[in-house]
């Protein structure tokens, strides 16, 4: 696969952090580069997420008689989510094997990408995919076209965004509260058993509004979506499962990964699912520090003796 990406498709490693965040309108060159350079994080950081899932015995005992998995990835690019997430299926869930994969995104060229990717005899040869993945490179111009996307989903056991969330405010499709109305736009399409990933990267947006980082956008979507949607809990961060309603701390949720090409790059997260499922999968809140980020800051809602990650669902 590595031969695949940097020489069939042309890949290349070169950093480009501010032309990293707005892709919708790159080229097949600015592809090319995203491909090799930031795929191999967004693998990362996804393999590494569903796997903490996946090793849940909780959430392998609700899957354990099913054969298929229905997947949204909702802003692809390149596919690098997609794939971390099929990595992960693959080596902790290895009893499904048919997967029905929709796959949205607003640049043509990185969606064509994706697909050559997914097709792969690498890929195809542990998974089959019916009926054939959907693949949408379909521009978002305005709410209007978010909603009218919407409304066309349907029951997902996975749903992912990676990243999205800023490019989607840059174009002024979000204003106030832009994780929450995300979150409110997708979570309806969770199946009974799903579960919904939504991340950024922790940068101060470039769209006109608050001064604010985006860490600190997710707490507050977060907090405001969970406050409306009496059946859904938060699964990451594990303090948000019970407290996440009542707090009203400016929290910047925090985790770094590490992967082959970067030395260390940070995401922040949150997973949500329907009440029943984050209820079986997160584990109880113990009377600890939850530490949310590499700077040793703590959940504010509690506290303890020790100290334990907010994103490791399976930590003792």
């Amino acid at each position: 696969m590595h031969s695949f990406i940097y020489e069939t498709l042309g890949g290349y490693y070169q950093p480009d952090r501010i032309a990293a965040r707005d892709n919708l309108n790159s080229g097949e060159k600015e592809n090319q580069r995203y491909l090799g350079t930031y795929f191999p994080r967004s693998y990362t950081e996804s393999y590494c997420i569903f796997c903490n899932l996946f090793e849940n015995a909780e959430y392998q005992n609700m899957m354990k008689d099913r054969d298929t998995l229905r997947l949204l990835s909702f802003g692809c690019g390149t596919g690098g989510d997609l794939l971390g997430l099929m990595g992960a299926i693959a080596e902790k869930l290895p009893w499904i094997r048919i997967l029905d994969i929709v796959a949205y995104d607003g640049n043509f060229n990185a969606v064509d990408m994706l697909k050559k990717i997914v097709e792969h005899p690498a890929v195809q040869q542990r998974f089959e995919t019916v009926p054939s993945p959907d693949y949408s490179p379909v521009p978002m111009k305005d709410r209007k076209d978010f909603d009218l996307f919407c409304s066309c989903l349907k029951g997902f056991d996975v749903i992912v965004s990676m990243k999205m969330v800023n490019e989607l405010c840059t174009r002024g499709i979000f204003s106030e509260n832009p994780i929450g109305q995300f979150m409110e736009g997708l979570y309806p399409h969770l199946d009974g058993k799903g579960v919904m990933l939504v991340s950024d990267v922790p940068i101060k947006p470039t769209w006109k509004g608050r001064n604010d980082y985006m860490p600190v956008f997710l707490t507050e979507g977060l907090r405001s979506f969970l406050a409306a949607h009496d059946d859904a809990s938060a699964i990451v961060p594990i303090p948000c499962h019970t407290k996440g309603v009542d707090c009203k701390n400016r929290c910047y949720p925090v985790e770094t990964f590490y992967g082959n090409v970067f030395t260390s790059e940070s995401l922040s997260y949150c997973m949500v699912a329907h009440k029943e499922v984050a209820d079986a999968v997160c584990p109880a809140l113990k009377d600890s520090y939850y530490r949310v980020n590499d700077n040793n800051e703590y959940c504010a809602m509690i506290g303890g003796k020790g100290v334990k990650d907010a994103f490791d669902i399976n930590s003792k």
